[in-house]
């Protein structure tokens, strides 16, 4: 009987654990996601309109 109980307390631990990196994963992936829209806004907002329209060649 404590066999089974040491195991069935581990293994809550495991699902504990388990759920607990599941949660900050996911907490990272928002960050990251709202990071990548926040620098995406930047980009558009930096690029000048007249960017890539003429080239200044000299021979």
């Amino acid at each position: 009987m404590e066999i089974n109980s040491a195991l069935s307390a581990a293994s809550s631990g495991d699902a504990l654990q388990q759920a607990v990196g599941i949660t900050l994963l996911n907490k990272v992936q928002d960050t990251q996601a709202a990071q990548a829209a926040v620098m995406l806004q930047d980009f558009a907002a930096a690029q000048h309109p007249f960017l890539g329209k003429s080239l200044d060649i000299k021979i």
